[in-house]
């Protein structure tokens, strides 16, 4: 089936914790694609994992637990991007092996991710080697800066593609394309709908299963977005901006929309940052409404929360505090009512609003584009 989102997914509590809360309607349009985190991180992990510079079993069996607890018998992606292509655990099995049949005996249905970027490691290589004969499991082939760089040189590509094809053993209904443009900061929306017109062309001969477009626009510091503490700002979304005007473009082609949720994909997670200021990143048609507050160090500290959400609450962005989970909290918490939560609560709570909010413009956006389709015949 062809999922409506694959939201990009740190394996962190935050995220997971806003599966946890994301209402079923909402999470049967998902196949999130799940990154195994770079590192353990916090200081309590560091107690746990003796060594926090390579993955280790007790840390994937972690991953994989928590993977269940939130997404038993449902579909997903699973890509160890952050690692190095040749991870291996303390037990010599490669970092991606081990994390697929964890996942697969905890009956969660995690495909495999791989990245054109790094697939001339060979040891890489024989992670995927076989693995699509006989099954029924879906290859994501991930296309980022190399890739789209190598759109130059379209027999280069083409060759490099047919190689991961025909080592997987995938039929090609089996496999998805995510054209990956990470950090969209740098880039025009001209620009990114060039490239994946380029690679559409390019991609033409296959009869892949669907193409997904994936970005993330929300900056790595909140400075970025908001330049003034306590003040407002928009940030647009031009990784939705991009897949909109494609799917308008090639209404006949299977394109699903992808992003990295509130995250930035480059951000550093996990490291104290004494002066992190409270914000609160709300996802809204096309762009984020960013309400930034000041150092979560001075003056009303984690409390000023309850001001930043009644910013949130007291504008016409808000959808109403039965939208989702992360709506209700902000509904509450604008009233004064319960506690404000950590850093990481704060990403549960954005992220959940940010599922259901994508999801519906997706949806909304796709009947239009019919409807107009139709009247225009």
């Amino acid at each position: 089936m062809i999922p409506t989102y694959i939201p990009i997914l740190k394996g962190k509590k935050g995220e997971f914790d806003a599966l946890k809360h994301t209402n079923a309607r909402t999470a049967q349009r998902l196949k999130p694609l799940f990154e195994l985190p770079a590192f353990a991180g916090s200081v309590a992990d560091s107690k746990r994992f003796k060594d926090l510079t390579q993955p280790t079993v007790a840390f994937i069996n972690e991953f994989a637990v928590k993977t269940a607890d939130v997404w038993t018998g449902r579909e997903c992606f699973v890509d160890a991007r952050h690692w190095a292509p040749n991870a291996t655990l303390e037990n010599g099995e490669h970092v991606l092996s081990y994390a697929y049949s964890r996942l697969a005996a905890l009956d969660v249905q995690a495909n495999p991710v791989v990245n054109y970027d790094v697939w001339d490691d060979p040891e890489y290589q024989e992670v995927f080697k076989n693995a699509g004969a006989g099954s029924s499991a879906t290859l994501c082939i991930r296309l980022e800066t190399d890739a789209l760089d190598d759109l130059d040189d379209p027999d280069y590509f083409i060759d490099r593609l047919e190689e991961i094809i025909a080592k997987t053993a995938f039929d090609e209904s089996n496999i998805c394309i995510l054209i990956d443009f990470r950090d969209t900061s740098p880039l025009s929306v001209i620009d990114m709908q060039s490239d994946v017109e380029k690679c559409l062309a390019a991609l033409a001969r296959w009869g892949f299963a669907y193409t997904a477009i994936a970005g993330s626009s929300i900056p790595t510091l909140i400075n970025d977005a908001v330049e003034e503490v306590n003040s407002t700002g928009f940030v647009t979304r031009k990784e939705m901006l991009t897949w909109k005007a494609i799917k308008k473009a090639y209404p006949s082609k299977s394109l699903v929309f992808s992003d990295y949720a509130i995250r930035n994909p480059n951000a550093v997670d996990d490291v104290p940052a004494p002066h992190a200021n409270g914000k609160i990143r709300y996802t809204i048609t096309n762009q984020f409404f960013v309400v930034r507050g000041h150092s979560l160090q001075f003056h009303d500290k984690g409390k000023q929360y309850h001001r930043l959400s009644a910013v949130v609450a007291n504008s016409s962005h808000y959808m109403g505090r039965g939208f989702s989970y992360g709506d209700e909290h902000i509904y509450s918490c604008a009233k004064g009512e319960g506690g404000c939560g950590n850093s990481t609560t704060r990403i549960t709570i954005d992220t959940t609003h940010h599922l259901k909010a994508v999801t519906t413009e997706i949806f909304e956006f796709t009947v239009t584009t019919v409807k107009d389709a139709e009247e225009s015949r």
